[in-house]
């Protein structure tokens, strides 16, 4: 309980203007450019599917760009009737220790009263749209759509960021060139235990967790955005597609470098063992051979049984 406490004490902190990097679109300012274009080419295509509310900074035409050594980071959340979680999400977000944020919401049409928590927050926001969308994952494709940061995070309710996160993966960033994707150190809030991706096996099926992953933009354009042919792992089949690329550069966080405490209350909690057995099933088939595909579910079945046994602690316990 403590090491919670810890990460949540500063939520608690009053907000302040944190000399947030905004640039004012005008007719002869440089800005004008590619971000401007691309966010007036996606709202055309959102005013074309019933666009319902919309807000944030870029409404105003305020816009933010990378900067030397401070690159933009996006940063998408996604809700629906989530009132209660979305607060702590956001302020996370606000709260961070880094100013270059971009913080994009993506509604899903919920009622009045998260429109209005969302409203609240709006000075931060540089934009947020409510409007019905097909499921978590067509909403998480719209946000990189809208996104103009060189690096995207997904933070869903509930979830939330210790206050040195985005600064951490900006290190990482500065120090590594030509990075693909940072993977981050995940908490999981009930179990007080995590995921520290400094051992990731694609042919042991050990998989870092999309929560805490951060990717190029980049990469996005170069593999496609999420397969909605999927229900439930469309997150896992993207990486598992990507990372059959031995060329990709990624990065991880370590232990002690925590990124996202995660909130096993959401989305996934309520996948049954065997709708995720059969969606896992379908990735891997879609992506592999069959020799390989069955191969690997051998090794994959074995090394779990062994995993469980005699090396628990040492991939899931959060010390």
């Amino acid at each position: 309980m403590q090491n919670l406490l810890k990460y949540t004490k500063y939520l608690k902190k009053p907000i302040k203007n944190n000399n947030q990097i905004y640039f004012k679109y005008t007719q002869n300012n440089s800005i004008k450019g590619e971000t401007y274009r691309s966010f007036k080419r996606v709202n055309k295509y959102f005013n074309k599917n019933h666009l319902i509310k919309e807000g944030g900074k870029r409404i105003k035409g305020y816009f933010r760009k990378d900067i030397k050594n401070k690159p933009l980071i996006s940063i998408i959340t996604v809700v629906l009737n989530h009132k209660k979680d979305l607060e702590n999400t956001l302020k996370s977000i606000i709260l961070q220790k880094y100013e270059n944020i971009e913080i994009i919401i993506i509604d899903g049409g919920s009622n009045g009263s998260v429109i209005s928590k969302i409203r609240k927050y709006e000075n931060y926001i540089d934009y947020w749209i409510s409007q019905k969308d097909f499921g978590i994952w067509d909403a998480w494709n719209k946000g990189i759509k809208l996104a103009s940061g060189s690096f995207i995070c997904f933070l869903n309710v509930g979830d939330y960021f210790t206050e040195n996160s985005i600064k951490l993966i900006v290190k990482k960033i500065n120090k590594k060139k030509n990075l693909d994707i940072i993977f981050g150190t995940v908490l999981k809030k009930k179990t007080f235990s995590g995921f520290y991706p400094d051992k990731i096996n694609r042919r042991l099926n050990i998989f870092p967790s999309f929560v805490s992953t951060f990717v190029n933009k980049k990469i996005y354009k170069k593999f496609g955005l999420f397969n909605l042919e999927f229900k439930y792992f469309n997150d896992y089949e993207f990486i598992y597609r990507v990372l059959k690329n031995k060329k990709l550069i990624w990065d991880t966080t370590s232990k002690n470098e925590l990124i996202t405490v995660f909130d096993l209350k959401g989305f996934s909690s309520s996948i049954t063992l065997s709708n995720k057995l059969l969606e896992e099933f379908k990735i891997r088939y879609k992506n592999e051979n069959i020799i390989m595909l069955f191969s690997k579910i051998f090794l994959k079945m074995f090394s779990y049984f062994f995993t469980k046994i005699f090396f628990r602690n040492k991939y899931l316990k959060y010390n």
